[in-house]
């Protein structure tokens, strides 16, 4: 079975929201050394001294929130045969908005960030509602 330009961009998303957690990791690494990360925080504990390296784990944490509503439709799309051209360029919308809103949340660009941001959830709407029609 080929793989639909759904799942395609699907797999893209997921393999880019894997990527963005080595940003902070390396911080993390590099403030408390590897045997360090092994062991549970401490309550209280401030991760990250750098707020660059904060913005950067939400931007992760961001990225997984709304994987979890991009790939069930992605999915759905797939399994019910409703894939067309406009699911297709949805989910492509959707890969290149996360792409665009991480570096800008890092480098904490608000409007781009939030504009990029409702794109992203404008191309789940636009999944929904190619299902749901």
């Amino acid at each position: 079975m080929p793989v639909t330009n759904e799942i395609y961009w699907l797999t893209l998303t997921a393999a880019y929201t894997l990527l963005l957690v080595f940003p902070y990791a390396f911080v993390r690494i590099r403030r408390l050394g590897f045997l360090k990360l092994l062991t549970n925080p401490l309550p209280g504990d401030d991760p990250f001294e750098q707020a660059w390296a904060h913005r950067a784990y939400r931007a992760h944490m961001n990225a997984i929130e709304n994987l979890v509503v991009f790939a069930p439709l992605a999915v759905a799309v797939t399994v019910t045969n409703s894939a067309n051209d406009v699911t297709a360029m949805a989910c492509a919308v959707y890969f290149w908005a996360r792409v665009v809103h991480a570096p800008f949340y890092i480098l904490n660009t608000p409007y781009i960030r939030f504009i990029s941001y409702f794109i992203g959830v404008g191309a789940c709407f636009v999944l929904a509602y190619q299902l749901l029609t």
